[in-house]
């Protein structure tokens, strides 16, 4: 049987030209293992409801659990 392996492949989809801690909208998406091997920086063009048109998000790190 296979081990699952834990690998870090989320990350927090942030508009461009914003910061990650005021952030108007975000979400999570995955990264396959290729991206993740040769470090390549998710971005993509996506619905913003706030702004009710397609923006630009781009990648940042995911924010620190609370316990």
């Amino acid at each position: 049987m296979a081990k699952k392996k834990n690998r870090n492949d989320k990350v927090w989809m942030i508009p461009e030209g914003e910061q990650r801690d005021n952030a108007s909208f975000h979400f999570v998406h995955p990264k396959t293992l290729n991206q993740i091997r040769n470090g390549v920086k998710l971005r993509m063009r996506k619905y913003h409801p706030g702004k009710r048109e397609h923006v630009w998000f781009k990648e940042a790190k995911m924010p620190p659990h609370s316990k």
